[in-house]
């Protein structure tokens, strides 16, 4: 696995972003089942699940010889599931986890010059498995990369 990749690295630094969160109670880098929640202890949650798309390149940037692409200005996407288990007031939660992960997010919007910039996007729809709640959180990364990888 190739964790020096520019994808890897900017998702490493998502995922360390939202460690250091306080209303989120574990990260981990897979989407979890019904089953995989009823594992964690009340404490561990909210969890949020980091999942990363594959990047999507955009046009060439530069090339040194004709037809030759070089340089590749890529976007990619990373989702944030986040899981709560809130049966008082859920809506409550989901707003105040949402504004938290939109700040901190916003905060670095190159995230440590890794990016060229930061968009997020909040899905509108929420899951309820009983006792479940869960919202989607994407964030959108435009990067650039060389022909060595992505």
């Amino acid at each position: 696995m190739a964790e020096n990749s520019k994808r890897e690295q900017i998702i490493l630094y998502v995922v360390n972003l939202l460690k250091e969160i306080s209303s989120i109670g574990t990260v981990v880098r897979k989407m979890q089942a019904y089953s995989d929640l009823e594992s964690f202890a009340l404490p561990q949650f909210p969890v949020a699940a980091v999942v990363g798309r594959l990047p999507v390149p955009g046009p060439k940037v530069s090339g040194r010889k004709p037809g030759g692409v070089e340089i590749i200005q890529s976007s990619l996407a990373v989702d944030i599931f986040v899981y709560i288990q809130d049966n008082v007031n859920p809506d409550t939660a989901i707003s105040t986890i949402a504004d938290d992960i939109w700040v901190k997010l916003y905060a670095d919007q190159t995230k440590g010059n890794l990016v060229i910039s930061t968009t997020l996007e909040l899905d509108e729809n929420h899951a309820y498995w009983e006792p479940f709640v869960a919202f989607k959180l994407t964030d959108n990364s435009i990067y650039v990369h060389d022909t060595g990888g992505i």
